[in-house]
């Protein structure tokens, strides 16, 4: 028994397009999958509800923004106990430089995507988020040299 939700082709169109153009209207949409607005509407209110669809962001280029550094970070824990993990995963949580965690397989507990504007402010995250955390054993930083894919878009699939 599987727990992805069934699409069927219609479906599979909106959430299609909407991957493309989240700002896209209900008559934009429906004029791409060949319904009216009223059941596009509906269509699209029954993907979210069923959480297919789980917000809408606009996407912004970080260096626009001064974040010209993108570091993943390998973080090991040393108290793998309840109590050090909820510490590190909340830590992390709060900090708006941190785009992503990813609780791991591996050499590494954990996988952090964090942005900076320099290394001098990367330094001051690993100083106030990272080191002065008492579940963390060691972290492994891995600066990205140029971007090459960065996409959001989920392949949606036919079966």
């Amino acid at each position: 028994m599987t727990d992805r939700p069934t699409l069927d082709a219609t479906d599979r169109a909106l959430v299609t397009a909407l991957q493309e153009n989240g700002r896209a209207t209900v008559q934009d949409l429906a004029a791409r999958v060949g319904l009216s607005p009223s059941p596009t509407w509906r269509r699209v209110k029954a993907l979210e509800l069923r959480g297919v669809i789980k917000d809408y962001v606009a996407r912004v280029d970080a260096a626009a923004l001064g974040y010209h550094d993108t570091v993943f970070a390998h973080v090991t824990l040393s108290k793998h106990n309840r109590d050090g993990i909820q510490a590190f995963e909340a830590a992390m949580l709060e900090r708006p430089e941190v785009l992503d965690v990813y609780s791991m397989t591996g050499d590494a507990d954990y996988l952090l995507r964090v942005i900076a504007r320099s290394t001098r402010e990367y330094e001051r995250f690993l100083k106030e988020a990272v080191f002065s955390n008492v579940a963390v054993q060691q972290i492994k930083s891995n600066f990205a040299l140029r971007e090459i894919k960065s996409t959001v878009a989920i392949p949606v699939p036919e079966d």
